[in-house]
């Protein structure tokens, strides 16, 4: 078993740098393509989210291959230039990465529900391309199901579940507290947000493409505006927060810079950026990222929560180990006969 994988995070990447290797759909298909075709890769699968690219590989015996080097080749990029910003791990190292990010521990929001979502996305994208073997199949369900115990048996820090749940706190912290927001988006992010904001009394106007008119659910309480007409609504806005997979600027300075009056409190939740950050130099303007967001000290007992996180991972890594074994005898014993 030669497992590896390699990527970069919000802990040793900042957001202009993770934003290079935050690829769309298509561009994953084609890095899959890529993939496949090398005779050392007999299984992959890419995590793209907010805060982290990571390629996991399934190699051959003898294979010394660094996963974040093949896909800076399958993207075309340099990887020397970029070598010191991603974490290599391997073999039992990559298991016990992948069960702390199925839970939340290695996320930047402590403890986020997002991810075990992204994670299942994930392995079922590498599936339908034929990239996943049967190895990584077994790591990610394995890894997906001691996620769910943890979750299910450990108590999370609660207010640091997700980037609207930060969002919330900044906006409760005002002396003056705003009313109406504006979300720009209307995916998986958006929605969460919208029911976030609107279930602390907030006013909540979302936008929606002409051709997701309905299709596209929207929370109950939320108003709804084309996309194409979020700038003349900024305009009676006290908040802009957008979430979008977008992957150009869906607000522009030029653009936001003559509004009056303009939000004064905008949240960019997405990657690669949705908000020029140029428009944070504005006067009168305060711009989050998600990096800015999701800054907070690792408290003693997320520490000590972690370990026990590890601890439950064992039995799962354990039960992922025996399958393997069990997997190779099986092997051996039909080439004898």
């Amino acid at each position: 078993m030669n497992i590896r994988m390699a990527g970069i995070d919000y802990s040793i990447a900042h957001l202009d740098i993770r934003q290079i290797f935050s690829f769309g759909k298509q561009q994953q298909k084609e890095i899959y393509a890529f993939l496949k075709s090398q005779p050392e890769i007999l299984g992959s699968v890419l995590i793209a989210t907010c805060n982290r690219t990571e390629l996991y590989l399934s190699c051959a015996e003898n294979s010394t291959l660094h996963p974040f080097e093949v896909l800076c080749k399958a993207c075309g990029r340099d990887f020397a230039e970029w070598q010191d910003k991603c974490k290599l791990r391997l073999e039992e190292e990559v298991f016990t990465h992948l069960n702390r990010l199925s839970c939340g521990a290695a996320s930047q929001i402590w403890g986020e529900d997002q991810i075990i979502t992204q994670v299942k996305e994930a392995i079922a994208a590498a599936r339908e391309e034929q990239a996943a073997d049967s190895i990584l199949e077994v790591l990610f369900r394995n890894t997906i199901a001691s996620g769910k115990a943890i979750k299910t048996n450990l108590t999370f820090t609660r207010t640091e579940q997700s980037a609207a749940t930060k969002v919330l706190d900044v906006l409760k912290a005002r002396e003056s507290r705003p009313r109406r927001i504006l979300i720009i988006g209307n995916g998986e992010m958006a929605q969460l947000a919208a029911r976030s904001f609107l279930a602390e009394g907030f006013d909540v106007t979302m936008t929606l493409r002409q051709y997701k008119y309905g299709v596209v659910p929207i929370p109950e309480g939320a108003a709804v505006i084309p996309y194409h007409q979020r700038y003349e609504k900024m305009t009676e806005c006290d908040v802009l927060v957008s979430a979008t997979s977008s992957p150009h600027c869906t607000v522009e300075k030029e653009l936001f810079a003559p509004l009056s009056p303009r939000p004064s409190l905008l949240f960019d939740l997405a990657v690669p950026r949705d908000i020029d950050p140029a428009i944070a130099d504005l006067p009168g303007v305060r711009y989050y990222d998600i990096d800015l967001l999701g800054h907070a000290p690792f408290l003693k007992k997320q520490k000590a929560l972690l370990a026990q996180i590890d601890e439950m991972g064992q039995k799962y890594y354990g039960d992922f180990c025996k399958w393997y074994r069990i997997r190779q005898e099986k092997a051996v014993s039909e080439k004898a006969v």
